[in-house]
């Protein structure tokens, strides 16, 4: 049974990285139930409607456990340690999707899907973690070589999360229409900007387009979440932003392993603070591109949601 629930608010990323694991667990054959509230987000409702899940239920009051047989999987900010549905005692096994941000929930086992195999948090719950966990959509795939795309304008994509609260992509884009260098720019929003964007730029309706964008894109400016782990799985060249409290982890341990460039963060003011030479050099130097290219190379292999898996059906 997997338990999370997504909103403009608080993003697509507890369901997304979570189905994921859901994923391969129905194509094993397991009965597998989807729990949660999806609001406003079209094309993350689409994903869920289409995976494959038993039943689909808009809250836990529609649902009953079996505490001898189901396995609760867990991945949520905001469900209160206190809530019946997730008590211990109503599943065979939880098992919690966790970082910084997570309640100590009761759990089995934990899972950290982070560059960081060290990281152990605040309990002594048994832990998997690092780059062998980190869940990719059996949809995707790694991009074609860097090296071989045909010489052409450089393609840019803009897109920070499902749902982008506190607007980046314009952010970003308020910095890249004063570069003067020739490139195509995709801003993956719904929040068009006032101020005229000239024609290097165009919006695209948040969706499921994305995937398509990204198949020959040449940069990735994003956030520091769980979408940036799937753009470095791709093969993709990615500079990250840290817009939230939980993104810290991710945008600290990408930069020292040099496999993003890091741009900038919102500071306690809720004011963007944007690094516009590291954005002008990611779009300028070739050089950059390729070194960080490198060093993220087989870092995260497609394989993470098996290993998850295994370590499920065998508690």
């Amino acid at each position: 049974v997997l338990r999370a629930d997504a909103s403009q608010s608080m993003g697509a990323g507890h369901v997304m990285r979570s189905s994921a694991i859901a994923e391969e667990l129905i194509a094993i054959g397991k009965e597998v139930i989807f729990v949660g509230q999806i609001t406003d987000l079209p094309w993350v409702k689409e994903r869920i409607a289409s995976l494959g899940f038993a039943h689909v239920y808009p809250d836990s009051n529609g649902f009953e456990s079996n505490p001898d047989s189901d396995v609760l999987i867990l991945d949520s900010y905001e469900i209160d340690k206190s809530d019946t549905f997730i008590a211990q005692q109503n599943w065979c096994h939880i098992v919690a999707i966790v970082d910084e941000m997570t309640p100590n929930y009761s759990c089995s086992l934990r899972i950290h899907p982070g560059l960081d195999s060290n990281w152990i948090g605040k309990s002594d719950i048994p832990i998997l973690s690092g780059p062998r966990y980190i869940p990719i959509r059996s949809s995707l795939s790694k991009n074609r070589d860097y090296k071989s795309q045909k010489q052409r304008k450089l393609k840019v994509v803009v897109v920070a999360g499902g749902s982008d609260p506190h607007e980046l992509v314009n952010e970003i884009a308020k910095n890249l229409v004063t570069f003067s260098e020739d490139f195509e720019v995709c801003l993956f929003s719904n929040s068009i900007l006032d101020s005229h964007l000239d024609s290097r730029f165009r919006y695209v309706e948040v969706g499921n387009q994305l995937d398509e964008l990204l198949e020959d894109a040449d940069l990735v400016l994003t956030t520091a979440s769980t979408s940036s782990l799937e753009f470095l799985a791709r093969g993709l060249c990615v500079g990250i932003a840290c817009v939230v409290d939980n993104q810290k982890q991710y945008y600290k341990i990408m930069g020292e392993l040099g496999v993003a460039a890091q741009f900038g963060f919102r500071n306690m003011n809720n004011e963007w603070e944007l690094d516009r030479e590291t954005m002008y050099s990611l779009v300028t130097s070739n050089l950059l591109r390729q070194n960080l290219l490198a060093k993220s190379k087989e870092l995260i292999d497609f394989q993470g949601a098996r290993r998850i898996v295994d370590a499920i059906t065998t508690l």
